[in-house]
């Protein structure tokens, strides 16, 4: 009895906490307790014996039941203990199976989990193309619109006759109105026709389809103002209802962290160069709605994997293997932009290969408009290499198309894109006039001269977002046009900052900015501070220059101060030029070749009424005040003609003493000056819109 006590507590033990699994609870594997039970009815059958009975044996009816009961006893427990391991067995296997099954779920759940994230990615890109206008040729975006316009047709968002009139700006795919679309497609049919009806505007011209083949682009690629001057006007353009792209090289020193759904595009992509063709990896993305497409080489010369983008001796290869890769991308896609906009000598190679070899290939539409922003730089080569890009040099190198005005030996890549393109323009109006001149062309006046009909020159737009004295950072106190009061409180610091003397406000402080200052904006700058002195003014100068000879003048003139009224600091950095911009009364402007004319723009956006150069019959900038004294509302500075000193100190004679003698007029003066628009979607975007459309079908 005491073995058998030992043998259940035994298997109780084994068996505490398990619990018995119902029949059937996992596929594949059945419950065996069925076939168990069976087993322990033979553990029940005892044989009795046959040929003695219990007096025969010498045993009590009463020891002999007590045996026969432990023993069928024993064989039950021992039945039952098989029984629970045979369970027991079976559970582990279900368990196993348990883990298998979670484990497949799991992997399961991870496949949906990454198709998850890939699908939402897909969408965050097509969302981003949706911005930047590259789904414009998907037909589902134009036939959701028709099918709003019916709907806006039935709910009475539109009358019958505006219906034909919407239908053709889906069928005419307008980038204007996939805009609207896309931006109220979630609202009702009466705000989306709110959006969509002012481009039925007669007098409104449709939007272009513009691309940009350059080498630089903010944030992505910089090294001077031209990336910031295609960022401002791509997105103005965009603003505008155009679509814009831009065709960029995949420098190795790219900044990506800016833009959106970047992917690489699939398939192979060739483009010719030296007699062989060359795979290329091609990524594209967004950059605040501009479609940005970039191009990688996989030529042997690694073209563009060095550091800087600029200043090495495979600069002509470099680029016009861009040139070419470019123009084939475009036709590989089938893209018929309305505009190809060029920029500087780099991209200059692509306007005669578009009409020599790819104006047939689907571009026959295209019309080509190429920008210089400084006409020094013009890359000149030995003819025989622009074969390399699939030129022929013999038809190319002469007098009216590529051949150099001056080293007829040589190509120049420059002057190609002002001969093959429909317009040609550069930065600034005065800029373009003074390019005609034989002093100041580079050697390039003739051409200009000769293509004259298509050359003019548009004045950049101001960043608003780096200058504007109502946000910026840099200053001590923010100022509006509506409350000046902040202006006092910067020249207060300046003062403080820079040592000059304490003064009262009416004291006026003329401020001058030198970026690379050469030769002769140096003896204008001094003619200016003699001036100032003479005035009884005060005079900061703030710059910088490359010139060994000028950097030296300029430090002497900054460690041995000629007047406590006038300091000159060489340490430049961005936020004292905000801070000498915002303080300052009046702002001289020294350059006289100063491509952009930006510097006169920033002063007036500071309320710091500029002086500064201007060109008799061209439109500026400045409207100097004795030119409209019978209606000051347009007056914003004092301008001089011609680089002599006499003239510059003149200009600013009579700016000093406008400030001293007017002090009403000076403050309407300088509210003339802040609220003019000088942005990039004013002025400056139209005149590349009416640019634009004078080349479209000739």
């Amino acid at each position: 009895m005491a073995a058998m006590v030992i043998l259940q507590q035994t298997v109780a033990g084994s068996l505490q906490g398990f619990r018995r699994l119902p029949d059937g609870l996992f596929p594949g594997f059945k419950s065996s307790s069925s076939s168990c039970r069976q087993r322990s009815s033979r553990f029940l059958r005892i044989p009795r014996p046959v040929h003695s009975s219990p007096r025969e044996q010498g045993i009590g009816i009463e020891a002999l039941q007590e045996v026969n009961s432990t023993t069928e006893k024993a064989a039950s427990v021992a039945a039952e203990t098989s029984y629970m391991m045979k369970l027991f067995n079976d559970a582990q296997q279900n368990m196993l199976f348990l883990n298998q099954q979670r484990l497949m779920a799991m992997e399961e759940l991870q496949k949906v989990e990454n198709d998850k994230k890939l699908l939402l990615a897909q969408l965050a890109q097509l969302e981003a193309e949706n911005q930047a206008g590259l789904i414009l040729d998907v037909p589902s975006l134009w036939s959701e619109l028709l099918l709003r316009i019916d709907s806006m047709l039935v709910t009475g968002a539109v009358r019958v006759e505006q219906v034909s009139a919407l239908r053709g700006l889906a069928l005419a795919r307008d980038a204007q109105a996939a805009k609207v679309f896309t931006k109220l497609l979630e609202k009702d049919d009466r705000e989306l026709a709110s959006g969509l009806l002012p481009l039925l505007n007669p007098k409104r011209k449709p939007g272009l389809h513009v691309v940009h083949i350059c080498t630089e682009m903010a944030p992505l690629a910089g090294s001077g103002s031209l990336a910031i001057y295609i960022t401002n006007l791509c997105q103005a353009l965009f603003r505008r209802g155009h679509l814009v792209e831009v065709i960029l090289p995949k420098y190795a020193s790219l900044d990506l962290s800016a833009m959106e759904s970047l992917y690489e595009l699939e398939g192979d992509f060739y483009s010719y160069f030296g007699g062989d063709w060359y795979r290329n990896k091609i990524w594209t993305g967004t950059l605040s709605g501009v479609a940005v497409t970039l191009i990688d080489p996989l030529h042997p010369a690694g073209f563009f994997s060095q550091e800087h983008f600029y200043d090495y001796e495979n600069d002509f290869e470099r680029f016009t293997y861009f040139c070419r890769a470019s123009l084939e991308l475009l036709v590989k896609l089938g893209k018929q932009a309305d505009i190809l906009h060029l920029h500087n000598w780099q991209t200059a190679a692509v306007a005669p290969l578009f009409w020599d070899i790819f104006v047939h290939q689907g571009l026959g539409n295209t019309r080509l408009l190429f920008t210089c922003h400084d006409f020094k730089y013009q890359c000149l080569q030995e003819p025989h290499k622009l074969a390399l890009c699939g030129l022929d040099p013999g038809k190319l190198n002469r007098p009216d198309r590529l051949q150099d005005n001056f080293e007829p030996h040589l190509t120049n890549l420059l002057k190609g894109g002002v001969v093959y393109s429909n317009k040609v323009t550069t930065v600034s109006p005065i800029y373009a006039a003074d390019l005609l001149t034989r002093e100041h062309g580079y050697g390039l006046d003739l051409t200009l001269n000769d293509h004259q009909h298509k050359f003019l020159g548009i004045l950049n737009g101001l960043d608003e977002s780096l200058w504007n004295p109502s946000q910026d950072a840099a200053l001590p106190a923010k100022y509006t046009v509506e409350n000046l009061s902040g202006k006092s409180i910067c020249k207060t610091a300046l003062q403080q900052r820079l040592g000059l003397p304490p003064a009262d406000y009416s004291l006026p402080l003329v401020g001058c900015i030198g970026f690379e200052m050469s030769e002769l904006e140096l003896k204008l700058m001094r003619a200016a501070l003699e001036c100032t002195l003479g005035k009884s003014a005060q005079f900061v100068f703030v710059g910088r220059s490359k010139i060994p000879r000028i950097r030296a003048i300029l430090e002497d003139m900054m460690q041995n101060p000629k007047d406590e009224n006038a300091q000159v600091v060489i340490n430049y950095d961005d936020a004292l030029v905000h801070q000498v911009v915002a303080a300052s009364d009046i702002l001289i402007c020294p350059a006289i070749f100063e491509q952009t004319g930006q510097l006169p723009l920033i002063g007036m956006r500071y309320g710091t009424v500029p002086v500064a150069r201007e060109v008799r019959g061209i439109t500026g900038s400045i409207i100097d005040v004795d030119d409209v004294r019978r209606d000051m509302s347009q007056a914003t500075g004092f301008s001089f003609s011609t680089d002599k000193a006499t003239d510059v100190t003149a200009a600013l004679s009579r700016a000093l003493d406008y400030l001293k003698h007017n002090h009403q007029a000076w403050t309407a003066l300088i509210r003339n000056c802040m609220t003019k628009d000088w942005s990039w979607d004013a002025t400056c975007v139209e005149a590349y819109e009416a640019a634009y459309q004078s080349i479209l079908h000739v």
